[in-house]
Order: structure tokens, then C-alpha cells, then sequence
């Protein structure tokens, strides 16, 4: 068994100064090659044929894709994700996009006969927040044989790579392709070459994603570039909470300031008065009622600060609806 410890990857914790955000890392697989067709232990991967899934001596190969946040430790705990492939070709693979698949019309037994093996691997993609410290990706090759029913797994090779001169880009239109050249981390000759693309994941902006804005339909908007809240008319603050016309109306009495809160409006009441709108005077006594477009729920103020009432509302805020009954 290969002591990963052994494997030691120095990079730059300064490079990065990055809080927790939603990022996409995309995967696209381009050709792998094993020229000699050995294992990790530099022996043949199928001396017996009988266990030979490509009955034809070549390795059976797949893949385990392990994402994780620096520093390397235990390659086995992939922190960001995994993804296995399973079997997807022999010592020579060419991967094909799905797209392609239906051009070129290439049957299993066709690929299965070539000394090259084409195969057909859809984008792998990962989604996670972004470590301030960066991210790194292990891969570990297998040849994988059936004895006696049971799939057995042989390492063929380990690659180790850390991705902090992988850019980020703010959207999947946006994003560029880097390639990578993944080498054996032990000296055997295997190699694996992919292109990587880094984006910030829908609804996440800024130049590290670390901003998180959904559109809100009746308050604000988000800026394309930097994700802040666009506040839409009438609103302000922060998260655009506030609705600056709740105090158009004046609704306080008796010189009572009104103050925007939220979606609504509060009163700070003169010295004996109380109540939502400061309505309630000295010894309990009420002032006369006025409206304001708040109050008039489905109707309009008037300037005499009674309600009129839309058709088939009443009461004096205009919020009891009328029903109308048949009589036959």
C-alpha cells in the first residue's frame, strides 16, 4: 500500500485571501496514456485473462477524482467532493465529449477492438465554498479486475496537483479552459491531461464569489458585476427593507414624527400622546381619525382624512368586503 505521507506538495498560504463562497469547478477529461501498461508495483496489469475485463490483456482502467481544501492530509477524505468514473478504457484513452458521441456514431465493439480506446465522458463538475487557504485535486488510477465475482481494485498511479493558479471566473459564459498535465507523483510514466474551469456558482458574484444575492422582484435587483442590491424605487437600506413612501401621508397626529421602519412607518409621539399613529391624547381622550394611503387598504385618502372605498370594500380603512348573495 503506497504511504501517502510521503507525499509532500509546498505552496503559498498567502497568494489567497478568500472568505467562504460558492464556487463551480468544472472537469473535462482530454487523453490518458500508460504506454507500458504497468501497475503502481511496476508489474503487468492483466497477466491472467481470465480476469481480464478487456479480455485482451490491457488495463482496465478507471479513475477516483478527489477534491480537497490545502493543506494535502488524508487523501482519502476528499473534503470538497469525489467522483469515480468506473471503467473507461484500456492504456491509451481519448475522451470524447457526449456531443461528439452522436457524430461520430462509434459503437462499443468498435472502441473495445482499437489499440486506443475512445470514450465518451461527460463534464465532471464539483460545487462547494472556497477555502481561504485554496483548493488541490488528488487522482488516483486503478485497474479494476472481476475474481470470482468480486471487483477487485490494483493502483496503477497517483497524481497530486494544487489548484492555486486555477483563475475564477464570475460566471460559466465567462469562464476560461486551463489545461493541466497530471504526472505521476512516483516516478512511473503514466500522465493525464485535463482542462479545469473555475466560476463563481449562479446567484454568487464578486472577483472570489463571495457575495450571495438572489433577485427579489419587488425590492431590489443585483448587480451583475458585484452582486450588491440594486434597492428598486421606494426602498432603502441595507437588504432594502425600508419603504421610504410610508411616511408620504404624514400619518402621525398631534406633530408626531413618522420614521420608517421596515415596510411601514413608527411614530415618536409629542409629551401625553400615545398610540400607532400618537391618536390617543391626554386622559384616554381620541383624536378624530385621519387616513393615509396605508390605512386606506383598498381605497384612496381623501383630504379630508376619510377613506373612499373601492367598489365592494366599506368601513372606515376600507379593508371588509362585501358579499353579494343571490335570492331567488
Amino acid at each position: 500500500m503506497v504511504q501517502w505521507l510521503m507525499i509532500i506538495l509546498v505552496y503559498d498560504f498567502t497568494i489567497l485571501k478568500l472568505s467562504l463562497s460558492e464556487v463551480t469547478l468544472s472537469l473535462r477529461l482530454l487523453h490518458y496514456k500508460n504506454p507500458n501498461g504497468l501497475t503502481y508495483e511496476n508489474r503487468q496489469c492483466d497477466t491472467r485473462h481470465e480476469h481480464d475485463i478487456n479480455r485482451d490483456g490491457r488495463c482496465d482502467t478507471a479513475f477516483l477524482f478527489c477534491l480537497v481544501r490545502l493543506p494535502f492530509q488524508n487523501p482519502h477524505n476528499c473534503t470538497l467532493g469525489d467522483h469515480f468514473t468506473g471503467i473507461v478504457g484500456a492504456n491509451d484513452i481519448h475522451f470524447i465529449d457526449i456531443d461528439q458521441q452522436q457524430q461520430d456514431k462509434l459503437d462499443t465493439q468498435q472502441r473495445s477492438m482499437s489499440l486506443v480506446s475512445i470514450w465518451f465522458q461527460p463534464t465532471i463538475y464539483f460545487r462547494f465554498n472556497y477555502p481561504k487557504t485554496g483548493i488541490g485535486i488528488i487522482v488516483e488510477v486503478f485497474d479494476i479486475d472481476d475474481i470470482n465475482n468480486r471487483t477487485n481494485h490494483d493502483s496503477i498511479d497517483f497524481y497530486g496537483r494544487t489548484l492555486l493558479d486555477l483563475k475564477i471566473y464570475r460566471s460559466e459564459e465567462l469562464a476560461q479552459k486551463q489545461r493541466i498535465y497530471l504526472r505521476s507523483l512516483f516516478g512511473t510514466h503514466t500522465n493525464l491531461t485535463a482542462d479545469l474551469s473555475l466560476y463563481c456558482s449562479p446567484n454568487s458574484y464578486g472577483n472570489y464569489c463571495e457575495i450571495f444575492c438572489i433577485p427579489n422582484e419587488q425590492r431590489y435587483d443585483c448587480d451583475l458585476n458585484t452582486g450588491q442590491k440594486i434597492c428598486k424605487h421606494g426602498y432603502f437600506g441595507q437588504d432594502c427593507l425600508s419603504d421610504v413612501r410610508a411616511c408620504e401621508d404624514q400619518p402621525c397626529l398631534n406633530n408626531g414624527t413618522c420614521v420608517v421602519y421596515l415596510r411601514s412607518y413608527l411614530c415618536r409621539c409629542q409629551k401625553g400622546y400615545t398610540g400607532r399613529s400618537c391618536e390617543i391624547g391626554p386622559a384616554g381622550k381620541m383624536t378624530e381619525y385621519k387616513c393615509n394611503r396605508i390605512n386606506c387598504v383598498h381605497g384612496n385618502c381623501l383630504k379630508n382624512g376619510k377613506c373612499l372605498c373601492h367598489d365592494g370594500w366599506i368601513s372606515d380603512n376600507c379593508n371588509q368586503k362585501i358579499f353579494y348573495y343571490n335570492i331567488n
